[in-house]
């Protein structure tokens, strides 16, 4: 007995087994139509039966078998393709139910040739733009009912494009031919354990479907994308209620997986490698998507591409990795966020790493890590964890978006090797001109702090953005901000207007406010009050009701006992070139200690000798015509007299001294101006 001769016998003992007939498992009932294969499953066809006539030879259409065995099999029926070539001139059509089951698909069919067992297009004579084509169910009347009881299933399938050679087969027109299309409006559709080789057009096509289950789907060598749900142009629809898992896609003409307006979106442990374009391609409004542990390797531009419209809600990418992409394009990245918004996109544990190709020849790619561009204002890309690695650099933050927290590890590469940037940063971007927080709150309430850069202007010469302490009232509204710095001058402002007082040190050691000035000729402590009678210092005791020590704004300084008592004494400038006290006396409070003056060349004070009754000039500016000069005899000289007197004056120039015949004493003399 055949092969072919004992799949069928077990297939019939089986169905006798379970009481189905074999005319009831090889056929439908004559006359009922599509309705009633819809009602009436015929079990399991094997399209080399008789009643079908497949041959699987590689030489004859088996189209009209197959699509014969598909008719018959109706709703939840199954189509078994047993080892074999098959050949076909048209497309397969599904539109119930019906499972297309076959036992071999290889993991690579570039290791293979798919030699062993396939589906492929017709050479110089097909028709049609897709192999198998899947049209929506004849009924869908609700929600509940749209799917028909079940979609169509692909399993353990081989689908080959090429010829012998290898070279892709396209259609009569010479056109492309795409493996799968899946057109508008179906739902529920499965495909498991597919292999999908060099096909003209796309491995698979699908629009504006929903409820798709993608298990080990492999696309390699297309001439279009390896999967598409829509296209870069927005039209098709996209993907909705899906979940593809563990789905390949390498080598193809396009993008690895071009997915437009995601929603509901799952892909778990999915590859793209070495397609021409992008590796993932995500565009349109994303809805809701989840990437976990998806990887790519040496795709022609960026590894993962989200370009997502305004609208969206959340795309999360866990523990997934871009590795060498970027082969054909010099500004790439493992992970690049465009288009117009990115209001949640996260990426957690994910990294990046650069190579060159397998036999270590072409360029190292790809230049960035991460990169973000033309962006709105509301966007947000958090990186939490995870390792980036760049040829130019780890990040290219052009859209001001990129929230980096800690544990993230990023490294440029250079001909030395990688640089790895070890720090531990949370980092906080954001446009010109835009506040960025980190806010602190209260479990269950509203918060209470925020360290911000504010949202002043930038003119690109290291203006603007300064920082700030900002405090928060109990329901959330901002209160003030305690604490600024200028990013212009690097200047901190402490203190709101109109709080009393702004600044309050409370120190426990001493000293209590340091200031370490370490620019020559620099201005230690600066007060600007609003008018003269502002206050820039003062000092009390603790128990005191009153200020011992103050110092105005106009430099007065004023002194008091302490405790209730005023300050009864000041002392400060008096007028042009004056400094004194209007209500105090100058006292020497220590034994030992008194007035000096200054003596020298236009000074105040000084000695002359005496020339008898000849006048002795002294030559000082410091003389006015008000001047009182004080003389003394420091040491008699001569003839001593103990007389000497002012015999003349010229206010600002100088004055002169006399004394009696004979007299040479040192004379000391000073000039003391009334107040």
């Amino acid at each position: 007995m055949t092969t072919h001769d004992s799949v069928t016998s077990r297939r019939r003992m089986l169905a006798a087994t379970a009481g189905i007939g074999t005319a009831a498992l090889a056929t439908t009932v004559a006359g009922a139509g599509e309705a009633a294969a819809a009602e009436t499953p015929a079990g399991w066809l094997n399209v080399r039966d008789a009643a079908y006539g497949a041959l699987g030879d590689d030489a004859a259409d088996d189209q009209p078998a197959i699509q014969k065995a598909i008719d018959a099999a109706g709703q939840g029926g199954t189509v078994y393709f047993p080892p074999g070539k098959y050949r076909i001139a048209a497309p397969l059509k599904l539109t119930l139910g019906v499972t297309l089951r076959g036992d071999w698909n290889p993991h690579f069919p570039d290791r293979t040739n798919m030699t062993g067992s396939y589906i492929r297009p017709a050479v110089g004579y097909f028709v049609g733009d897709a192999l198998i084509t899947v049209d929506p169910a004849p009924v869908q009347d609700t929600y509940y009912d749209s799917a028909h009881g079940g979609g169509p299933r692909l399993y353990g399938l081989a689908l080959k494009g090429c010829d012998g050679l290898r070279n892709r087969i396209v259609n009569t027109e010479n056109g492309p031919i795409t493996a799968v299309r899946i057109n508008p409006g179906v739902k529920d559709v499965g495909m498991d354990k597919v292999t999908i080789w060099r096909f003209s057009g796309d491995g698979v096509n699908a629009q504006n479907g929903a409820a798709f289950q993608f298990n080990q789907v492999h696309c390699t060598g297309a001439g279009g994308h390896g999967f598409t749900w829509g296209d870069s142009a927005g039209t098709g629809g996209g993907l909705v209620d899906a979940d593809l898992f563990q789905c390949y896609s390498q080598g193809n003409g396009g993008h690895g997986f071009d997915i437009l307006n995601p929603n509901a979106v799952t892909m778990v442990d999915c590859r793209a490698e070495w397609n021409t374009q992008y590796g993932y391609h995500v565009t349109g409004i994303n809805y809701s998507m989840v990437m976990v542990g998806c990887n790519t390797d040496r795709n022609g531009k960026d590894g993962f591409h989200l370009a997502t419209s305004a609208g969206g809600r959340f795309l999360q990418l866990l523990g997934c990795l871009a590795k060498r992409d970027g082969k054909s394009a010099t500004d790439s990245a493992g992970f690049s966020v465009t288009g117009e918004a990115a209001e949640g996109v996260v990426l957690t544990g994910c990294s990046t790493s650069i190579g060159r190709n397998d036999d270590n020849t072409g360029d190292f790619s790809p230049a960035y890590g991460i990169t973000t561009s033309a962006l709105n204002s509301a966007s947000c890309v958090s990186v939490v964890g995870g390792e980036y690695v760049g040829t130019t650099a780890p990040f290219n933050d052009a859209g001001a978006v990129v929230v980096r927290h800690s544990g993230v590890t990023a490294g440029t590469r250079t001909d030395a090797g990688i640089v790895w940037d070890k720090s531990d940063a949370h980092m906080v971007s954001g446009a010109a001109g835009t506040t960025r927080d980190v806010q602190f709150w209260s479990r269950g309430k509203n918060r209470r702090w925020a360290l911000r850069t504010t949202d002043a202007a930038e003119s690109g010469s290291g203006d603007g953005s300064d920082f700030a302490l900002v405090r928060y009232a109990d329901d959330g509204t901002a209160l003030d901000t305690p604490v600024t710095v200028s990013r212009t001058t690097g200047r901190i402002t402490l203190g709101q207007a109109g709080t009393s007082p702004g600044v309050v040190v409370n120190a426990t050691a001493s000293p209590g406010v340091n200031l370490v000035q370490t620019r020559a000729a620099g201005q230690g402590y600066a007060v600007t009050g609003a008018d003269t009678a502002s206050r820039a210092f003062q000092s009390q005791v603790t128990g005191d009701s009153v200020n011992r020590f103050a110092v105005d704004i106009s430099g007065t300084q004023t002194f008091g006992p302490g405790g209730s008592t005023g300050r009864d004494t000041s002392w400060g400038r008096l007028g042009a070139a004056q400094i004194g006290s209007t209500d105090s006396d100058l006292v020497a409070g220590l034994a030992g200690k008194g007035l000096r003056v200054r003596e020298g060349t236009n000074a105040k004070m000084g000695t002359l000798t005496l020339n008898g009754a000849t006048a002795v000039t002294v030559a000082t500016t410091a003389v006015t015509a008000t001047s009182r000069i004080f003389l003394t005899v420091q040491a008699p000289g001569g003839t001593p007299a103990g007389i000497a007197y002012v015999s003349a004056r010229t206010a600002g120039t100088s004055f002169s001294v006399k004394g009696v015949a004979g007299d040479t004493s040192t004379v000391a003399w000073l000039i003391v101006e009334p107040a």
